[in-house]
């Protein structure tokens, strides 16, 4: 972590890719993670386009001293890939999607499995009225919407003589609200049922998120 750490949370948004439980997901160093991605639109919202600002001042402002090279990473990418006219992806001469960068933005949030102590780390989650709940065996899937608290911090990636060889930004991982749930279908516990019952997840619920406290939000990566 650096003196730039900065908490937040994120806009409501569409929520992808979430792990949050069991082994999570490894990243490219090799090691274990939990991670969620919430997708914005901030061509057509304008506190997901404030949000997306906020992140690229955040950069300029706090960027290691002397680096000039553009960041690694901001900690977001488009994720709407250009269709051709018959509808399908298009790529580049090197094999790769295109992505149109006036499309919607994925911030990634991440953050590692366990506490410096060896201790396991637990992502908590909370539905639309902010009380944290416990969703069992039930993971989180595409399409859910929601919230992401976390911190919005700088890396730097020193090379063989010490120099910076890299920089960015990059976003740990505290908390999920949850406004919609959809619960991923390979482990559902409900099997078929798609049977709505009172008092379920609402979707335009804006009460305040309660973040965690100041000694808990020591994510690391």
């Amino acid at each position: 972590m650096t003196d730039a750490l900065k908490k937040l949370v994120s806009p409501k948004g569409e929520l992808r890719w979430v792990t949050i439980q069991g082994d999570g997901v490894e990243n490219m160093s090799g090691r274990m993670q939990y991670k969620a991605d919430v997708v914005l639109d901030p061509s057509n919202n304008e506190v997901h386009k404030k949000f997306i600002a906020s992140i690229d001042k955040f950069w300029a402002n706090n960027k290691p001293k002397g680096f000039k090279k553009k960041p690694k990473s901001l900690g977001y990418y488009f994720c709407d890939k250009v269709l051709d006219k018959d509808g399908e992806p298009t790529k580049n001469d090197e094999d790769e999607f295109i992505y149109n960068n006036e499309g919607k933005v994925s911030v990634s949030f991440k953050t590692s499995t366990t506490y410096p102590d060896g201790k396991t780390k637990k992502v908590k989650t909370r539905n639309a009225k902010g009380s944290e709940v416990n969703l069992g065996e039930s993971l989180i899937g595409n399409g859910s919407a929601g919230y992401i608290a976390g911190a919005m911090d700088i890396y730097a990636v020193k090379n063989p003589k010490g120099g910076l060889q890299s920089a960015g930004v990059t976003f740990y991982l505290d908390e999920i609200k949850l406004t919609k749930l959809e619960v991923f279908e390979g482990s559902d516990p409900f099997g078929e049922s798609n049977d709505e019952d009172e008092g379920g997840w609402t979707g335009e619920d804006e009460d305040a998120f309660v973040g965690t406290n100041e000694e808990d939000a020591k994510p690391r990566l």
